[in-house]
């Protein structure tokens, strides 16, 4: 066999067997149940907008441009529908192969960082795909999967190589403006620090600086030429309000606090994402033996001059910010808390004896997670880029932690006892259910539809639990095991007991058939995110109906073929005495059971969908004629076996 078939045959092999489990975990888990609100139907629909109306060029929804995203993983899906036909399955295939890559690259990527330590390239991917949230967060048909791909990739071009030093500028660059055609600006941020701390964790970067800056800053300007190349012509084509919110309100309204209508701005406070990273990163913030190998490795002894201010500073920081959780402390102090955390050990870090992979962790991870922690807007699933490095730097802690300290790595308090203890609770709890839900709980709506198959799922987490117990060599994969099964459980008991309150293929085909017909559609009182147009293959927009009267956005409202966003109920029954409403409540009124056209629970509450002149006579006090045919009630299984108050 020659060298480079050797070698290709050796990476085929290092794929085995975690990315078959994998791939079968994810299609398993993804295919289990439908496309969830809002997430993936809000992709879907502006995709099905897209395509149905052939606006390549301009990401649409309900009809209207679509300035909160840009148009790569959108043109993904066209390419997909355009040889297999449109539906569902393609979008989320394509996130099971962007999942499988970024396993991959992150393996990759390890390798590289820590090539005189080849375990760590070999738990990097199983402790990534161990991690719950973002493993369920993959299910969605959303960006972050893709761009963590694209990250990885860029990251990749600036990593030395056993044959060669210098990085791939032009393929860095390329792969920059994928990232930003993926996601906008924010690929930016998580690439840019360890280009700029380059020198810190690079030899040939520190031995050619010129070069470095030089030539990564073209590779930048690269990959905003592929944004601006697509991002100029849709500014034009899409109209000047969005071009304002494409180029300036989008990007902007993340980064400070705003409160412009209709602006994603999801505001939260500087510790934000300091107090959810124990759930971001489980189960690894279950694993002792990994929590005390981080700072046993970072920070071992002696310190250099200065790093114990530095870290006593951190300390403090630390406690303050644990404070401000319970005090609310002004989001100014936070901010300033979060840079004295992070800032002084960063620098205690760099002036450790560190090898250079883990000064590359180092130099991406805690810059990048200050900057996110000091940007306004905030969503757990924006740091999941970062996830593969997480899983880098505690396989190298762990190996780091079993050469100088062997007794202590493998002492058996250090295992996955936590989690075994954990997954023990959890049986129980799950066991108790059938019996305590009807009597304790009987008006949980989340807890009444596990119940009933709660008791299966317990003995599976009393399997783990037993597994995550044993001891000895593979403790690592019996945890990325335990943590990929235990996972796709919870999925799987929620795909059993709760998916009929977010399947909305009922409501979506009901508004089909009107739509077909040509009966306008009003959404009322709630914001309209899509959440019917794809199930539905909906032609038309929903008007987004007010519900109380005021002054209209409208400013036609003689003419009846066009449907207003911003009329009253009023406004709408009587430009449109054939419209449908959907309208949304705690519990459906007694009469929707009556006149309501069709009646499904929604999320923690029901949407009914009515003929606009019969709930807009029955608002006004009047009774409305005796419809034609009975209510439709989903699903029908539930109301089989539970009796409906009318």
């Amino acid at each position: 066999m020659s060298n480079s078939a050797y070698t290709r045959s050796e990476h085929i092999r290092a794929l085995w067997p975690w990315l078959p489990l994998w791939a079968a975990m994810a299609l398993l888990a993804i295919f289990s149940h439908g496309p969830m609100p809002m997430f993936s139907t809000r992709t879907l629909a502006v995709a099905w907008d897209m395509w149905a109306h052939h606006q390549w060029l301009v990401p649409h929804i309900n009809g209207e441009p679509y300035s909160e995203k840009v148009p790569l993983l959108f043109w993904m899906i066209h390419a997909g529908w355009a040889v297999f036909g449109v539906s569902d399955v393609w979008p989320r295939l394509l996130e099971v192969i962007f999942g499988g890559a970024q396993l991959v690259l992150a393996s990759v990527l390890a390798g590289r960082l820590f090539p005189a330590r080849p375990w760590v390239a070999k738990a990097t991917p199983w402790l990534l795909m161990a991690f719950a949230y973002a493993f369920l967060f993959g299910l969605q048909i959303m960006y972050e999967v893709l761009l963590c791909a694209w990250v990885l990739s860029a990251l990749l071009c600036l990593v030395p190589t056993a044959t060669r030093a210098a990085p791939r500028w032009w393929l860095f660059g390329l792969i920059v403006g994928a990232g930003l055609l993926t996601k906008g600006p924010v690929m930016l941020l998580h690439v840019l620090f360890p280009f700029l701390l380059g020198p810190l964790w690079n030899d040939w970067a520190r031995e050619n600086k010129a070069r470095w800056y030089g030539m990564g800053l073209l590779g930048l300007l690269i990959g905003l030429a592929i944004l601006i190349a697509w991002a100029i012509p849709a500014g034009e084509a899409g109209g000047e309000a969005y071009r304002q919110r494409l180029f300036f309100t989008q990007t902007a309204g993340r980064v400070v606090d705003t409160h412009a209508q209709d602006l994603q701005n999801h505001a939260h406070p500087a510790w934000y994402y300091l107090l959810f990273l124990p759930v971001i990163v489980f189960p690894l913030s279950g694993w002792l033996r990994g929590l005390v190998a981080l700072p046993a490795t970072l920070l071992r002894k002696p310190w250099r001059p200065g790093a114990s201010g530095s870290i006593a500073c951190a300390a403090a920081a630390l406690v303050l910010l644990l404070v401000s959780m319970l005090a609310h402390f002004p989001p100014l102090i936070d901010k300033l808390l979060i840079v004295l955390l992070v800032v002084p050990l960063f620098i205690a870090l760099m002036r450790q004896p560190l090898e250079p992979g883990l000064r590359f962790l180092v130099c991406w991870l805690l810059p990048t997670f200050l900057v996110f922690s000091l940007i306004t807007g905030k969503q757990l699933y924006y740091l999941l880029p970062e996830l593969g490095g997480v899983t880098m730097l505690v396989a190298a802690c762990v190996a780091d932690l079993r050469e100088r300290h062997p007794k202590l790595a493998n002492h058996c308090a250090l295992g996955t006892w936590p989690l075994s203890v954990g997954a023990f609770l959890l049986a129980i709890v799950l066991f108790a259910m059938p019996a305590v839900v009807p009597t304790r709980f009987p008006d949980n709506i989340w807890l009444t539809g596990m119940a009933p198959y709660a008791r299966f799922f317990g003995v599976v987490f009393i399997v783990l639990g037993a597994l995550l117990l044993l001891r000895g060599r593979g403790e690592m994969r019996r945890l990325a095991f335990a943590g990929l099964i235990g996972t796709v459980a919870l999925n799987a008991l929620f795909t059993l007991g709760l998916w009929y309150r977010y399947d909305l293929t009922p409501a979506s085909l009901y508004l089909a058939q009107a739509d077909s017909a040509g009966r306008p559609i009003g959404n009322l009182g709630v914001s309209y995110n899509g959440q019917y147009h794809f199930a539905g293959r909906l032609m038309h927009p929903i008007a987004k109906i007010k519900v109380k009267p005021g002054v209209t956005v409208s400013t036609d409202d003689d003419d009846d073929t066009v449907v207003h966003d911003g009329d009253t109920l009023d406004d709408f029954a009587q430009h449109h005495p054939d419209g449908l409403i959907i309208s949304y409540a705690k519990h459906p009124p007694a009469e929707a059971y009556r006149f309501a056209r069709l009646v499904q629970p929604s999320r923690t509450g029901w949407l009914m969908i009515w003929d606009a002149a019969t709930l807009n006579a029955l608002q006004s006090g009047r009774v409305p004629a005796e419809p034609s045919v009975p209510t439709q009630l989903y699903p029908l299984d539930y109301w089989r076996t539970r009796a409906a108050v009318r």
